[in-house]
């Protein structure tokens, strides 16, 4: 928690966006959880911003209408769906603070989060982009099974972004201004969006950092893996990597990492990428 008098200058104004992407696959009793940990935060955000990204169920649209009277709370709607990178651009442009917090459809922001947030903005007002460590559960938030710890310093930030994502995307805290003035995301780099934003913002000098405490409860689900193991997602990553490369973002050898990783991980059964995604990228619980 922050210190009384950090919090007091958070009461005296001093607050941050949310924007929100939710489309029709999405569960509707998962999308109340994640709205709800927003609302009930110690520093509650006064602009939360939902991008319906295309036609939605009506269980979903039906969570949504609970919500139409809430102040703090604007819904967007787009005629079709074109992508999460699209849909945050949108809720991007429309956040009306400088500081924006990502939010899945799907997690569970932990109470303090935004307060913790803000406050590291407050006490380092060069900084960018701001992210935190996630906790992993299946069914129940309360059973966690494993947590992704990602490096908090800037250097330790630019070594791993070379080979892995360097934030746990739905932590991340930003400045609008900067991820604005790179391109937003770009949205021809499928399902590596984030990783995409984040290397440009390293490359563009932006000052970054990683909270040591978990900030965000992350619903693993049974279909993660297969997503991540379809043809188009392995050319997508490729794709991107190859232009990272050409950038000059990266290296020879973080590419044939990048690129080889992705083709085990393509190539081997599922269970046994199931048990490597756990072992090799995730810290299991201890």
């Amino acid at each position: 928690m922050v210190n009384k008098r950090k919090k007091q200058e958070l009461d005296q104004g001093i607050t941050c966006s949310v924007v929100m992407a939710v489309y029709h696959k999405d569960r509707a009793e998962w999308l109340k959880q994640a709205i709800e940990s927003m609302l009930n935060q110690s520093v509650v955000s006064d602009d939360i911003v939902i991008v319906a990204d295309g036609p939605l169920t009506p269980q979903l649209d039906a969570i949504l209408q609970t919500y139409e009277k809430a102040k703090t709370i604007s819904l967007i709607r787009l005629q079709k769906n074109e992508g999460l990178g699209n849909a945050l651009n949108v809720g991007i442009d429309h956040a009306k603070n400088e500081l924006i917090a990502r939010m899945d459809s799907d997690d569970i922001s932990l109470p303090n989060r935004l307060e913790l947030q803000i406050a590291e903005f407050v006490k380092n007002p060069k900084l960018d982009i701001l992210g935190g460590q996630i906790a992993e559960f299946i069914d129940n938030p309360d059973e966690i099974v494993a947590y992704r710890k990602v490096p908090t310093e800037q250097g330790e930030i630019e070594k791993f972004a070379r080979r892995r994502n360097p934030f746990n995307h739905p932590t991340v805290m930003f400045k609008k201004s900067t991820i604005q003035k790179i391109g937003s995301y770009d949205t021809s780099a499928l399902r590596i969006e984030d990783y995409d934003l984040w290397l440009r913002a390293l490359s563009n000098n932006a000052i970054c950092a990683n909270l040591d405490a978990t900030l965000l409860k992350y619903r693993s689900t049974a279909d993660a893996i297969k997503r991540r193991k379809t043809f188009a997602s392995l050319k997508n990553h490729i794709k991107a990597r190859s232009r990272f490369y050409t950038k000059k973002y990266i290296s020879l050898s973080d590419l044939l990492y990048g690129v080889s990783t992705q083709i085990a991980l393509y190539l081997i059964p599922t269970g046994i990428a199931e048990v490597a995604f756990k072992k090799i990228l995730r810290n299991e619980k201890s």
